[in-house]
């Protein structure tokens, strides 16, 4: 009696302990048993007989060097097979544990094990990780009640999903708003060398089923004023498993127009960009961006209920080359002031077509002249210069280049434009005093481009060699 009651002391610890490494490694969740029996190469019931371990860059014998993130293989001695298993042993590998989803097997313990297989032929191996299903077999009924049924459960497998919004009342319980079913949506499901629609029912279900076993792909087709982030899933299926999928609509506010220049000219290769209007909005902390296309046409989908401004160099970050960089900030319909800036008010999946924004005269180019230097005026061969645009308050982005042999490096800017260069010497000391190693860093300078050449020069204190 004391023997059981430390089995099972020592059962429920270990249950556990993966509970707590569950923490470290992300799962989208295993499923039911009907999802975790379609979607595996393997399912078996076995005790582990064998562990064995490998540093992640050990390479297998025999095997060019490889990066290993299932660096774990443990042996099991089948006593119950259900799919993908011949003959009485089988092994499987997975991580270490913590942040790779491991699982942690215990030698002598047996488990319900869901495989996955990756590689093919000599290099194919099943492996399992926390996200599957796989568990100690002693609390593991549901999944075996189902799989000891297969035998005599019709064959087929079937497909079956839900579309739906936010919306509903409540909320759930990550604190996002409720989500509600959406009735009517198209879906497809394409496999077997057939094409089958189905259209969502009162609750946004969509089922079917007698399906051969292989590969599927299923896709929802939402109305214009909605839209999803990934309309299309893949499955394969073994017979008599089962695939659910949830497709998650939210509202798609669209706007779009085109970009002209000051002579009404279409302007290609212009990133527009759109912000929130009053600042509320955390998905619109940086804005979205995109660039017009041959004919100047640019457009924003996928946006949510609000009001929003939409402009040149309103969001992201100002990029070097950008032909965007030629023209001073503007807001649609062409004010060079936000608050003369014409506020886009967009309802749920509202359209807004024919927003066109005219461009102001392009500035001059003014190319910025680097020369970095010793503190005795000699050049800092291939110094690295960091520079920044910041035109605008806005946060921005360092971007890093090398200066020349003369210590030189030619920046492109725009009259009106402030820049921050910066720079300092990362080469290692070479014996040669005309090259000594690390010296610091200039004193970083900050300038106004006001005419078409600048000249900047950056100073480092020599160290001695």
């Amino acid at each position: 009696m004391l023997r059981k009651s430390l089995l099972l002391t020592a059962s429920s610890l270990f249950v556990l302990l993966a509970a707590a490494r569950a923490e470290a490694c992300t799962c989208g969740g295993a499923g039911s048993p009907c999802q975790a029996f379609g979607g595996a190469a393997a399912v078996f019931v076995g005790r582990v007989t064998d562990i064995s371990s490998r540093p992640r860059g050990a390479p297998e014998p025999g095997k060019e060097f490889e990066f290993d993130f299932s660096p774990r293989t443990v042996t099991f001695a089948v006593t119950e097979a259900f799919s993908g298993v011949e003959g009485g042993e089988v092994r499987v590998s997975t991580g270490l544990g913590g942040g790779d989803c491991g699982y942690s097997f215990l030698k002598g313990s047996t488990y319900l094990v869901y495989a996955h297989a990756s590689g093919s032929g000599e290099r194919r191996r099943l492996g399992t990780s926390i996200c599957t299903r796989t568990q100690l077999a002693f609390g593991a009924s549901e999944d075996l009640e189902y799989l000891r049924g297969l035998a005599v459960s019709p064959p087929g497998v079937t497909v079956s999903g839900r579309v739906e919004r936010p919306g509903g009342a409540g909320a759930g319980e990550d604190g996002a708003p409720a989500a509600v079913g959406l009735s009517g949506i198209r879906v497809t499901i394409e496999g077997g060398g057939e094409r089958r629609e189905l259209v969502t029912d009162a609750r946004g279900d969509f089922r079917l089923s007698g399906l051969g076993a292989g590969k599927y792909k299923v896709a929802v087709h939402p109305p214009d004023e909605l839209t999803v982030y990934q309309p299309e899933r893949e499955f394969e299926l073994r017979d008599r498993g089962c695939a659910v999928t949830h497709f998650h609509l939210t509202d798609n506010g669209r706007v779009g127009g085109r970009v002209l220049d000051a002579e009404g000219r279409p302007a290609a290769g212009v990133n527009v960009g759109v912000v929130d209007a009053d600042g509320r909005n955390p998905e619109f902390r940086y804005g979205r961006h995109t660039s017009t296309d041959a004919e100047g046409r640019y457009k924003f989908e996928g946006l949510p209920p609000g009001r929003y401004l939409l402009g040149l160099h309103v969001a992201g970050f100002p990029q070097p080359d950008d032909p965007t960089n030629a023209y001073p900030r503007t807001y649609y319909p062409g004010a060079a002031r936000r608050e003369e800036a014409e506020v886009l008010e967009i309802k749920a999946g509202e359209e807004l077509k024919g927003r066109d924004l005219r461009l102001p005269p392009r500035r001059a180019e003014s190319v910025i002249r680097v020369r970095v230097v010793w503190s005795d005026g000699t050049p800092v061969v291939n110094a690295t210069v960091t520079y920044r645009d910041m035109t605008y308050a806005d946060p921005q982005i360092n971007y890093s280049a090398q200066a020349d042999e003369r210590g030189e490096f030619t920046l492109k800017g725009y009259v009106g434009g402030v820049y921050r260069v910066e720079a300092r010497n990362e080469r290692p000391y070479q014996g040669d005093p005309r090259q000594p190693g690390p010296g610091g860093a200039a004193k970083p300078v900050t300038l106004t481009a006001a005419s078409p050449v600048e000249t900047v020069t950056l100073v480092i204190a020599k160290p001695r060699p």
